[in-house]
């Protein structure tokens, strides 16, 4: 499988684990991008109960290698898979899949101690194995984590945007197809996710009505920007410290659901429409548990 071994985070310890609220509904989200959009949906986790949404229901984004720049509609789909293929595994499964990339340097009995109480072995030879394992890009804590939620309840989702510089209408359409063959959600951004950030930032009908072709067409304005994402930083002033969710987006998603609203909201009207159905998984999310 040509993309195993994506999967990777530092997630699972971003917070006190005696201190949170572990969820009994996840709904997992693969994204195209690897910084904005976790850094966001990151964002609206840790805000939940102040955006209005029960603690019990959360949204994981999950992550790539920071080298894994992979961001094709099928490769979001893929990363998805990974990650249930993930879930049906047992210990034996992980061990047989570890092992087989390191049965000439460790034994099976050192292997099979590393995932289940790495703290008895040596030190160096524990540091060792850590340090190969992030060389193939397995990160086992993350698996671990990933694999404590509930199975019934949970739902599998993707996020991809339109850009029709790279992602043709066929391969668009291929993907919706997919997905709603297979149960997951499917949430897409015309002509990309900033455009569901500009909807936070700006009003769209006053400040962009003659403009949406404009929109539409996304075209490069600089060696850094599309037009949305020019648009997007004007107002936001993102930089190296990150998006700034809780002043720059936390007091606007009501105002961001209601403008989305007012443009095409299924799958397949989004392949030539622009617009962001995201407000869909906001609504589900504040409809859970009521």
């Amino acid at each position: 499988m040509h993309n195993r071994y994506r999967l990777t985070s530092t997630v699972y310890d971003r917070e006190d684990e005696t201190q949170k609220i572990i969820p009994e509904k996840r709904v997992f989200l693969s994204v195209e991008g690897n910084l904005t959009e976790k850094e966001y949906f990151d964002g609206l986790s840790k805000n939940r109960v102040k955006i209005g949404i029960n603690a019990k229901v959360d949204v994981e984004v999950l992550r790539r290698g920071k080298k894994d720049t992979n961001s094709a509609s099928q490769q979001v789909i893929e990363l998805l898979e990974e990650y249930i293929r993930l879930r049906e595994q047992n210990e034996d499964d992980i061990l047989q899949e570890v092992s087989e990339q390191f049965k000439e340097m460790f034994s099976l009995d050192f292997i099979k101690q590393f995932l289940e109480d790495p703290d008895k072995l040596p030190k160096k030879q524990k540091n060792l194995f850590a340090t190969e394992l992030k060389k193939i890009g397995y990160d086992i804590n993350y698996r671990k984590y990933l694999k404590k939620y509930n199975d019934e309840l949970d739902e599998f989702a993707v996020l991809i945007d339109r850009d029709m510089q790279t992602h043709s209408e066929s391969n668009m359409l291929e993907c919706i197809k997919y997905c709603r063959d297979n149960g997951y959600k499917c949430y897409i951004a015309n002509p990309c996710f900033e455009f569901w950030l500009l909807m936070h930032l700006a009003d769209i009908e006053v400040e962009f009505g003659d403009q949406l072709d404009k929109i539409k067409e996304n075209k490069k304005v600089s060696e850094q920007h599309t037009f949305v994402s020019k648009e997007v930083s004007d107002r936001a002033h993102h930089g190296k410290s990150g998006i700034n969710f809780a002043r720059k987006y936390l007091p606007y998603i009501d105002k961001a659901v209601i403008q989305a609203k007012r443009f095409p909201g299924d799958e397949y009207e989004l392949v030539d429409s622009i617009g962001c159905n995201l407000w869909r998984l906001i609504e589900e999310l504040k409809m859970y548990g009521k």
